[in-house]
């Protein structure tokens, strides 16, 4: 999958992995801010509904197997590696995005099959238990992971996104670059990356086929697989002229590209 490309693996290792050993905590942390900024309750089904159900089922899976034997530590950490790092390319790859929230409510029914089948068993209180304890919430986590969550996972949880590139995208390009400045500077992977299409193709902004490889650059590193494709195509057309100047200060910061 697109998703596991070797800058987005990378980007995870040196993200995510030292955060769990305890390396880098803020790393962690700052991602998870801009979500509950925007708004906590989605975060909550994005990020801490999958976690506590994904700890419980290596739970059931640990007592039905003898051969797995894991404390409660190990499985904390298991399950937070994998949440994290499904986080992460959920953000970036629309097609696990779409993957990762129908997977919340879907844990959900698995998580009660499991419960229905091996402990309730095929009993009429059974299946009134797995109707009020899986189906029903799985029904209402489907409808906010599949809807709002998707959005914000799509936005970045940025509010200047959207607008931005729907203006931008109508042609409304100064009132576009109202939005999408602040939230590049923010450093928004796709805010980014639509400043960087704009310079390419003079859209609203100075035809500067360099500083649009700047902005590409800074884009794909955030781990957007568009923006490293649009950088690649761009920068093998540069002439050596051009080659020499992007090259002149390639550690240039994000606000110093406006």
């Amino acid at each position: 999958m697109n998703a596991f490309s070797k800058k987005n693996l990378k980007a995870v290792a040196t993200d995510y992995v030292p955060t769990l050993l305890g390396l880098r905590i803020p790393g962690f942390i700052k991602i998870h801010f801009r979500y509950l900024a925007r708004n906590p309750f989605i975060w909550l089904v994005l990020v801490l509904a999958p976690f506590i159900i994904g700890l419980m089922s290596l739970s059931m899976l640990n007592q039905a197997s003898a051969e797995i034997l894991l404390s409660g530590w190990q499985r904390f950490f298991i399950v937070l590696l994998v949440i994290a790092m499904a986080f992460y390319f959920a953000e970036r790859d629309r097609k696990f995005r779409r993957f990762y929230v129908m997977a919340i409510p879907g844990m959900v029914i698995v998580n009660g099959l499991f419960r229905f089948a091996f402990d309730g068993g095929l009993s009429f209180g059974g299946l009134v238990a797995f109707g009020i304890l899986a189906g029903l919430p799985a029904l209402i986590l489907g409808k906010l992971s599949m809807g709002m969550g998707y959005r914000m996972l799509s936005d970045g949880a940025d509010k200047n996104y959207r607008p931005g590139r729907d203006l931008y995208m109508e042609g409304e390009y100064e009132k576009a670059f109202i939005h999408l400045d602040p939230s590049a500077k923010r450093g928004h992977m796709k805010s980014l990356y639509l400043l960087g299409h704009a310079h390419e193709h003079g859209n609203g902004r100075p035809h500067d086929r360099v500083k649009a490889a700047r902005f590409y650059d800074k884009s794909a590193k955030k781990g957007y697989r568009k923006a490293h494709g649009a950088f690649e195509t761009l920068f093998t057309s540069f002439t050596t002229d051009e080659v020499k100047a992007y090259e002149v200060d390639l550690k240039l910061s994000v606000s110093e590209l406006f």
